[in-house]
This record gives C-alpha cells, structure tokens and sequence, in this order.
C-alpha cells in the first residue's frame, strides 16, 4: 500500500509540475533582477526533449556557447540535433541562419553547403533559395571591394542571379526583394535589356512601394561595392530588408483598419495619415476629395501601434468643406511635400511615433514617413484636428 501510494505521489509531482513548450520558452526569455543571462541552458534542453527543431532553444544555445568560446559545443549541438533531424530541411537552415553562423563561426562555402542540404530535401524552400542567392550577392559585393577577380565575380553575380530568379519563380512577390541587387548585377554583367526591364517594374505586393522606403546611392548600377540587401555602414544608404521592415510593419496596422492601397487607378484625391504611437491605439486618418465632394474617415484601433494592431473600434467619417481641404493642401504644398525624402536616417529612439502621410494626386504617389512628427507633424496635427477625435496632450507625441 505504501508502495502504492509513493507512485501516485510521484506520479502526480511530475504531471502537476511538467511544463508545455510555450511555457518553458517563456522562462527562457524572462530574466528576474539581478539573474544571470546564459545559466538556463538546463531550460533550452528540456525544450528540446519535447521539440527537437525548436528554434528559440537552438539559438539561445548557440548565443550561450558562443559567446563563452565553446564553438566545439555548438558543433556537438548541431551534430547531434542534424544525426536525429537529417530529413528535415529545418535543422539546416537554423545552422546556417546569419546569427547562428556568426556565433559559431561558419564561413560562407559551410553556409553555402548546408542551405543546399535545406534545398535538396525540398527544392522550392524559399528561406533556402532566398539565403543562397543572399550569400553569392554578399560574396559578389566583397571580391568587388577586396580583390576584383574576374572569375570569381563572374561566378558569384551567375549563382546571385540564378537563385534569384528561381525565387521569384517560385513566389513573385520576392520581385520586389530582388528587383536592386538584380539589376547591379545584370549591369555588371552587360545585360542592360534585362536591368532596363527591372528598372520599369513597379510591381508592389503591399500599401507601400519598397522603392519609397530604401535609399540607394544614385550611381547603383555601376558601384558594385554597396550591398543594397543590407547595408548598414553609411546611414545616408538603407538596403531593402530595413525597407521591407517598416513597409510590413506599417502594412500590417493598415489591414487591421481595413484601409486601401492607394493606387493610381483611384480617381479620388487622397491624403493619408497613419499615426502609430509605441504604446498607444492606432490611428489613421484619410482626407478624400472627389469632384470637389471632400470627406474625412478616420478609424482606431484598439492595438498599439509599437505591437500588435488590434480591431477596429472606432471607424467614422464626415464631408468637409473645399476651404478645408484648400487649407491642408496648403500646408502639404508649404512644406515641400511632393519632394521631400520619404524616410530619413536619422537614428530613432526605443518609444515614441511614426508619423506616415500619403498623397494620391493627378496620377502621383508620395509617402513621407517621420520620427514624432518631424516636417510633417503640423499637418498631422491639422488633420486630427479636423476629425472628432479628442487626443490628450501627453498621448500627442
């Protein structure tokens, strides 16, 4: 009987305390005061036990190792994990992944080799395509700046070219990620048809054209050494990822508010003003003009605009007079609008706004995107103002 009874205790001990995935994964990212990081590596593994491809718990193993010099343990992680998932294009890719190459110190022919691995198993993995033809891309941009040997740049620009084309093969929305590095590289190889073609593509997959939001210097199709994927070492250059970052983010708030893509095949003129506030509900404000008929719709959400967007839960609209809209085109025309950068560089703070206004006007687009206002915030303001919306003062930032 007492036998019996110490199962059942036993049993109960592990069933009260076992922990699903989402719960451990959560202990491994929370850090109490004055804990150190690194010391949970026990938490990563049980993670593991339960899901072996777990990303968060490879990585948070990786980092770990790696920054304690302990590369030979991050080759046992992976050794071990890749003898159990050697079927699975996943394990792969998560050892090829940029950061957990870096950490564990993965030159770009191992990289290479383990993406085609990913690619093998499943020939349309778009992470794998797309990360080859990266890799070649960032090898093309180094042998330009460092050595200019003909063969090997010929080599490197062919590969860039051939996984990036397969990518958009396989999902065409990826012609907007690839359309600059493209067209430098058919530049560098003479093939001035195709980059032609690629220049007079707009094709765009969201609210937001990337070509508005990533800036290039204005000799990229001859300075092959500026990696527009990823630049990061002049601040006046941003490269497409950055673009495709904000672009997504500010697209997700969008279609959480139900809002359209302003396209040139809307006769109405339009401005746009979409206010995300780090900690604070969403808002958009959209001022139309059709035959002189002007109205004003503005929705709320009730997300925040530096996390999830939420739902609708104010949406409303009014006309307007044409003195009113003559007073908003004022101040946009005041300012410059139609020239000014879409995005500047300057380096943003952890908390604060995003302040993005549109235009749709006789066939043109515009967008201007500003840290807390910036040469747009009168307008914004001007905007809400014209709305019902009643926003207290310390919420105006």
């Amino acid at each position: 009987m007492k036998l019996i009874l110490i199962i059942i205790l036993t049993l109960f001990y592990f069933t009260s305390s076992s922990q699903t995935v989402e719960e451990l994964e959560y202990e491994l990212s929370f850090y109490k005061s004055g804990e150190k990081w690194g010391n949970k590596k026990d938490i990563a593994y049980k993670i593991l036990e339960v899901d072996g491809l777990n990303s968060r718990a490879i990585n948070y193993l990786v980092e770990v190792y790696g920054r304690n010099n302990q590369r030979d343990s991050i080759n046992v992680l992976f050794d071990n994990l890749i003898k159990t998932n050697s079927v699975n294009p996943k394990i792969y890719l998560i050892r090829a992944s940029e950061r957990n190459a870096y950490f564990s110190g993965l030159t770009f022919s191992q990289r290479i080799n383990y993406l085609k691995k990913a690619k093998a198993l499943d020939n349309e993995n778009i992470e794998a395509t797309y990360s080859l033809g990266k890799i070649y891309y960032e090898l093309f941009i180094r042998e330009f700046t460092n050595n200019k040997k003909k063969a090997n740049l010929d080599h490197y620009a062919k590969s860039s070219i051939d996984y990036f084309t397969e990518l958009c093969s396989i999902d065409e929305k990826f012609r907007e990620t690839t359309k600059y590095p493209l067209i430098q590289l058919y530049n560098y190889r003479n093939e001035k048809t195709k980059s032609k073609e690629l220049k007079l593509d707009n094709f765009q997959t969201s609210y937001f054209p990337v070509s508005a939001f990533v800036g290039l210097p204005e000799n990229l199709e001859t300075d092959f050494s500026v990696n527009v994927i990823t630049n990061v070492s002049d601040f006046s250059v941003s490269g497409v990822e950055s673009a495709l970052f904000s672009i997504n983010w500010y697209s997700e708030h969008l279609n959480a508010l139900n809002e359209p893509v302003l396209s040139d095949t809307l006769p109405t003129k339009i401005y746009r003003f979409t206010y995300l506030r780090s900690f604070d509900n969403p808002i958009v404000i959209r001022l139309e003009n059709h035959n002189d008929i002007v109205s004003i719709h503005w929705k709320v959400s009730n997300g925040a605009g530096g996390y999830e967007p939420g739902e609708i839960i104010v949406n409303e609209s009014k006309e307007l007079t044409t003195e009113e809209w003559r007073l908003i085109e004022n101040k946009i025309n005041s300012i410059d609008f139609w020239n000014l950068p879409s995005a500047e560089t300057e380096i943003m703070g952890t908390d604060g706004s995003h302040w993005i206004l549109e235009g749709k006007y006789l066939g043109k687009y515009k967008v201007v995107d500003r840290w807390c206002g910036g040469a747009i915030s009168e307008i914004g303001k001007e905007l809400i103002n014209l709305t019902d919306l009643k926003i207290e003062k310390d919420k105006l930032y």
